[in-house]
């Protein structure tokens, strides 16, 4: 993915925190992501995940990521559903979170078109983010129909 650089002792770092942290059956306690490709190429075009963040009110943050040559194409729009159920089918949680920054539109457009209502504003690596939520209910309502 062109626009998702780093250097290659950052990349073994990350590689080795999925590795060794991975358990599929888990998500509430360790990380889960999963890559998502192109039917037709096999391509690599992006990721989506979770990963525990107690600061959080002892939920998860799900996290995304496409490469900038497929954005807006509507592929997060089909995936964020699926990777939401699967999160509240292997879990117990009540509620799932997204962080983000609020001058990301498309990234809040898509949290907001999928259920997450804003919560709350906080410092995240001494940044300021907002602080999305999903609710159980809610996406059960949306969803489970």
């Amino acid at each position: 993915m062109d626009d998702w650089k780093m250097d290659l002792e950052s990349a073994k770092k990350l590689i080795k925190f999925f590795i060794t942290g991975y358990d599929i059956r888990n998500p509430e306690k360790h990380p889960f992501v999963i890559a998502i490709r192109m039917k037709q190429s096999n391509d690599l075009i992006g990721i989506c995940g979770f990963g525990p963040k107690e600061e959080l009110g002892g939920s998860a943050e799900i996290c995304y990521f496409i490469d900038e040559r497929y954005s807006n194409k509507g592929y997060m729009k089909q995936i964020i559903p699926k990777a939401v159920k699967y999160y509240f089918d292997m879990t117990q949680k009540e509620f799932l979170c997204a962080l983000l920054d609020e001058n990301n539109l498309s990234s809040k457009k898509l949290l907001l078109n999928n259920g997450f209502s804003f919560f709350e504003f906080i410092y995240d690596n001494k940044m300021l983010k907002s602080h999305y939520r999903l609710y159980r209910n809610k996406f059960s309502d949306r969803y489970q129909k």
